[in-house]
């Protein structure tokens, strides 16, 4: 027999990602802005500007390839110096983000210290 705190665990995260969805579309559609969703997208942000860098690096070799017909050294340096292009951009991306999240969260703590003051208050 199994354990009945066995199949709340399997139930848990069913029910967890309902209620992540409903507090989503909620936090979109809230017009007052108290409740912020950057959080939960960042991640798909980060994703979307890396393959972003990805094509602009292949981009970039190609353009490489191509010059190589007219221009052996410029062909060789942008083939070269695209790898670089990539990382210093998903840097870039990240960097972006980061400071992004960080802001925030800023703002989220503000809000829990303004909170936890007004109730001691009372």
């Amino acid at each position: 027999m199994v354990p009945h705190t066995v199949i709340i665990s399997r139930i848990n995260p069913y029910k967890r990602l309902i209620m992540n969805a409903h507090g989503f579309f909620s936090k979109l559609f809230d017009f007052t802005f108290k409740e912020f969703i950057t959080l939960q997208i960042v991640k798909y942000l980060y994703i979307i500007g890396l393959v972003f860098a990805g094509i602009s690096a292949l981009g970039f070799a190609g353009a490489g390839i191509s010059d190589l017909r007219y221009d052996v050294i410029a062909g060789l340096v942008k083939i070269v110096l695209s790898p670089f292009a990539f990382v210093l951009t998903a840097i870039l991306i990240r960097l972006v983000l980061e400071a992004l999240v960080a802001t925030f969260r800023i703002a989220e703590n503000t809000t829990k210290i303004v909170e936890n003051q007004e109730n001691k208050g009372l």
